[in-house]
């Protein structure tokens, strides 16, 4: 699918999905957990979600990026607080995008990703969401700011999946090629 290889519209479309399926998502949840295990559960949904994105746009196996997302999610039960949970994804999140997926260019990624999560915490501390639609808005907000970090590093990207695309023998260019001769129109006629 072409739109999963478009990181800025993927992370808003994302992010509003998130923020749509909080509500139903919550509800169930705090039939089952309290309250705030049933908010930092959906949260670790969502950030293992967007860690999968960001494993498969860089082309890496998901295992490495399963050990910070486990370790979130072992946060779920320990931490009582929505607020230091949603800080803790925050830097999991940082952690696959920038130390997993996408570890090249380290001193200005980690100003961003520090300026993001200094954003999304800023976020949550403004905006002290207290009700699910709150909850729900603030997601959805977080994932705005989270696509910020692919329109800022868009053309490095790019350059990342030249410098990562599997090699092709001969035979694929050769056919690749063909395709494209074929593909083109016949040149106008003149009279």
């Amino acid at each position: 699918m072409k739109l999963l290889q478009r990181p800025v519209l993927t992370t808003l479309l994302f992010g509003l999905f998130c923020g749509i399926s909080f509500i139903p998502l919550g509800l169930v949840l705090e039939n089952t957990f309290s309250r705030p295990n049933a908010i930092c559960l959906a949260l670790w949904l969502f950030t293992a979600g967007y860690s999968i994105l960001l494993c498969r746009w860089s082309r890496q196996k998901l295992m490495p990026a399963s050990y910070p997302v486990l370790f979130l999610f072992l946060t779920v039960f320990l931490v009582q607080s929505t607020g230091a949970f949603f800080l803790l994804a925050l830097a999991v999140i940082s952690w696959v995008r920038s130390g997993l997926c996408f570890p090249q260019g380290r001193g200005i990624r980690f100003t961003v990703e520090l300026f993001l999560c200094v954003a999304g915490g800023a976020l949550i501390t403004a905006f002290k969401p207290g009700s699910l639609l709150a909850w729900a808005l603030g997601i959805w907000l977080f994932f705005l700011l989270q696509a910020l970090y692919f329109a800022i590093f868009d053309g490095s990207i790019a350059a990342w999946d030249r410098q990562h695309e599997p090699a092709t023998d001969s035979f694929e260019q050769a056919f690749r090629r063909a395709e494209d001769i074929l593909s083109e129109p016949p040149p106008a006629a003149s009279v």
